[in-house]
């Protein structure tokens, strides 16, 4: 089902998910689908926090690449945990039941955690390329690159918020972007710029840095090369991964904006298609991450760690009960006592006789024998 365009309107697009699927199999089909690329994602992205703070733990201090690497967990934690969840929800209703700001804040949430994400990704491959020469980057100048990302991430698709709107029909509400026709020329021209500055040239920079720095490495020998090049390939993984899957989203993005209008809109499929793959580049994000030699082997420690712990608990208890079953038992002196467990092991189910009965002759039985 397609939005209504009102007359004044030149685009009238679905916000947070399309609403009114029919089919109610392939609404809970969506559903399940959103629901376990959220959860294996956030699974994935909880892994790859807990291995940064146990590196952090063990140095004692934490690295500008470490920072920058929760970030990107942390963009891909909120589209997964907020945008995907929405999602799931939507299809599985068949309408937006969230409210008119969740309308409001649905996609404008997602388009700045997707271009806080592609500035991430900008900055690691500029500081990975750079680490040669400055081995410990500053963690103050992180920290206020980190923060400028995430300002400038939510301040470029600010308009979402504008357009978008809550339609009440009877008894079922539609979510949707509303472009009225007097914005129609500037929106086009914003959407050409925004799609630049946040998808184009951050994926261009990116696999820049990372090719040149992967040959700029190779020229080395030794496991610390070997290292660095495992590192940067993954790295290069993560971005060559964002800009592929994250292609048919900005296709849809760019092709509702500028199609003509005699043009039939994209179809439904290819809108869930795109949100998708959207999805699954946060969810395959802590997977290239973790294939990483120093995540992995942080991830490979703690999980030897965990398993020599209980197998040390195990130890410990059976170490405690032999001794508890070795203990030599000794009086007030210091004397040893008799082993007396297996006395009364033997005598633990015996009945005990109630001498305290005056008439002891009355309990027995009445013997019939002639005198």
């Amino acid at each position: 089902m397609e939005p209504e365009t009102a007359l004044n309107a030149c685009f009238v697009g679905f916000d947070g998910g399309v609403q009114q699927v029919t089919g109610e199999d392939t609404a809970v089909i969506l559903s399940v689908i959103f629901a376990s690329i959220c959860a294996v994602g956030i699974i994935g992205n909880i892994l790859v926090f807990v291995v940064l703070i146990h590196n952090v733990m063990v140095k004692k201090s934490a690295s500008g690449m470490a920072v920058m690497l929760a970030n990107l967990s942390g963009t891909d934690f909120l589209i997964l945990a907020v945008c995907s969840s929405t999602r799931a929800v939507t299809y599985h209703n068949r309408t937006w039941t969230l409210g008119h700001f969740a309308c409001r804040t649905a996609e404008w949430f997602q388009h700045g955690c997707l271009a806080a994400k592609s500035m991430t990704l900008v900055v690691i491959s500029r500081e990975r390329y750079h680490i040669e020469c400055d081995a410990h980057l500053k963690l103050k100048r992180v920290l206020i690159s980190a923060g400028c990302i995430w300002l400038l991430g939510f301040a470029l698709p600010v308009l979402q918020i504008v357009f978008s709107k809550l339609q009440v029909k009877g008894n079922f509400s539609l979510c949707v972007t509303e472009l009225p026709n007097h914005s129609c020329d500037f929106m086009r021209v914003y959407s050409k710029i925004y799609a630049l500055v946040v998808y184009v040239l951050p994926v261009i920079f990116s696999a820049a840095c990372h090719v040149r720095a992967i040959f700029r490495v190779t020229r080395g020998h030794g496991a610390r090369s070997e290292c660095r090049t495992e590192s940067r390939l993954a790295l290069l993984s993560v971005t060559a991964a964002n800009a592929l899957l994250l292609l048919p989203e900005w296709t849809v993005f760019l092709w509702l904006r500028h199609r003509p209008h005699d043009t039939r809109q994209p179809t439904v499929a290819l809108l869930v298609l795109a949100q998708v793959c959207t999805y699954l580049t946060s969810a395959s994000s802590p997977a290239i991450l973790l294939s990483m030699m120093p995540l992995r082997e942080n991830l490979a420690r703690l999980l030897c760690r965990g398993a020599s712990w209980d197998g040390e608990r195990e130890r410990r208890e059976m170490d405690v009960g032999a001794l508890d079953d070795n203990m030599i038992h000794t009086d007030a002196l210091g004397r040893p006592l008799p082993d007396v467990k297996h006395f009364w092991t033997s005598r633990r189910n015996t009945a005990v006789v109630d001498n305290t009965n005056p008439f002891p002759w009355e309990e027995l039985e009445h013997c019939h024998a002639r005198f």
